[in-house]
């Protein structure tokens, strides 16, 4: 191509409320802009969906809308450009059908590359094709131990598999209690103050089944509720007054699903005579009618 790859990161500043604005000065200098972070060369644009939060339609627009201003400095030959989309399962209904407009417009001149833990939804799922990449291990997990400081000790970081793994030994081996409601309403804070989105959550759960000993019974009540739970596949939006419903929903049936066996009273048990107040009266002992 005759250019040097110079690989930059740099912020995206484009606003996520108040509707359309024009594309004059006043709206490229404003300050009061959410800033996202993206990276950029001559050939691509690169952005991380799970930074997007749950404004992701609206980065989404904005990016497509700029995305062909500009002059074209790719030398000729090498004259499609790259859209880059990280974690691409996290991008909600709208997002996948501005994608799905955009790619019938600019398909010739544009490629668009995703990458995602889950199958592409059927709206862009013609439009790519898949190559899988295996991972035995989990590579976030390995930075964040990496760049963790010199005096932290080993073994001190828990995963979320970790505390999931934890959270189901303890359903597994007691009885459901009314007290249950509250502790999972916990969980239910922890998870929306982490700001994990239902889809990844919801795998995060049900992959940390397979960690723990079930007999064939727990198995069949725990795929029959994990099969029942909505807007599990990617490319679905999920309204958030709707998120803490169904995260309490999720857990208390696979709570009540883990739960041991109850025990039945012993019917061998031999029966308790009850005696009478008077002195040798016994209750059980036929009595005359007058």
């Amino acid at each position: 191509m005759g250019q040097v790859y110079c690989l930059k990161r740099q912020s995206w500043n484009a606003p996520i409320q108040g509707g359309d604005q024009s594309d004059g000065e006043e709206a490229e200098e404003s300050s009061d802009k959410p800033l996202l972070p993206m990276e950029i060369s001559i050939v691509h644009w690169g952005f991380d969906c799970a930074r997007m939060s749950l404004q992701d339609k609206q980065y989404v627009k904005s990016i497509l809308e700029r995305w062909g201003r500009g002059s074209q400095v790719v030398a000729e030959g090498h004259h499609q450009r790259c859209l880059v989309f990280y974690h691409a399962h996290l991008l909600s209904s709208e997002s996948v059908i501005y994608l799905q407009a955009f790619l019938e417009e600019n398909h010739a001149d544009t490629l668009l590359w995703l990458t995602s833990e889950h199958p592409l939804p059927q709206r862009i799922s013609d439009w790519c094709i898949e190559i899988p990449v295996p991972s035995a291990t989990d590579k976030s997990l390995e930075k964040l131990l990496r760049d963790a400081p010199a005096g932290a000790k080993a073994g001190t970081i828990i995963t979320p598999e970790d505390e999931i793994v934890m959270i189901y030994k303890r359903w597994i081996s007691t009885e459901p209690k009314l007290s249950d409601v509250k502790q999972i309403r916990a969980i239910v804070y922890g998870l929306l103050h982490r700001n994990i989105r239902w889809t990844d959550g919801f795998h995060q759960w049900l992959f940390a089944l397979d960690l723990i000993p079930l007999t064939q019974e727990q198995k069949g009540n725990l795929a029959g509720v994990c099969i029942q739970q909505p807007f599990t596949g990617s490319g679905q939006t999920v309204p958030s007054y709707r998120i803490p419903v169904l995260w309490e929903n999720y857990l208390l049936h696979l709570r009540n699903a883990m739960a041991p066996p109850l025990h039945a009273p012993d019917s061998k048990a031999k029966p308790v005579k009850a005696r009478s107040k008077k002195k040798g009266g016994d209750v059980s002992a036929p009595q005359n009618s007058v």
